[in-house]
């Protein structure tokens, strides 16, 4: 028999979102920002430091893209460093997310499109830092729970003793 490893359905569910991100942040970012900064350099309309600024965005897709590709390998691997990561990048992508609202860009074609792409984007950005955050299943797995702080319910002192006599015997 083989043995297996038992993933909580959590880990399933965020390794299929973070594969969904990294699909999109390389797709969208990576790819057609690429393509659409090299056609508008072909045709001489984007030069200077607008051309500076568009590949530092590609650049920031690129980095993005590569550290959602980790955290969904790191979670479904269990490694540890996949809920600090994760919590970290999807704060980074919910901030860049909300710039979208100062630079209101005019590919959006209005106010409606915009909020409402800020609005899905945000609601999966923060359901990920919330399941990173607070699920006690997902931070077992992964073996740190020490990032589970004082909102989460510690195991009491009789408990431990419980525990550490058992282990002992």
């Amino acid at each position: 028999m083989t043995p297996t490893i038992h993933r909580p359905w959590q880990v399933y569910a965020l390794t299929a979102l973070w594969a969904i991100k990294w699909a999109e942040e390389f797709l969208r970012g990576v790819v057609g920002t690429g393509f659409y900064v090299w056609a508008r350099v072909e045709r001489g309309l984007l030069e200077g430091y607008g051309l500076h600024l568009a590949i530092q965005s590609v650049l920031f897709s690129a980095v993005l893209a590569a550290a959602s590709f980790y955290v969904m390998i790191a979670l479904w691997l269990g490694k540890r460093a996949a809920r600090g990561w994760g919590i970290a990048l999807a704060l980074l992508g919910e901030i860049s997310v909300l710039m979208y609202l100062i630079s209101r860009p005019p590919e959006f074609g209005g106010d409606v499109p915009l909020i409402r792409t800020v609005v899905i984007a945000s609601i999966v950005n923060l359901s990920l830092i919330a399941f990173l955050m607070f699920d006690t299943k997902l931070a077992t797995f992964l073996g740190s729970p020490r990032l589970i702080g004082w909102w989460a319910p510690r195991p009491s002192a009789r408990e431990r003793a419980l525990r550490d006599t058992e282990e002992e015997t």
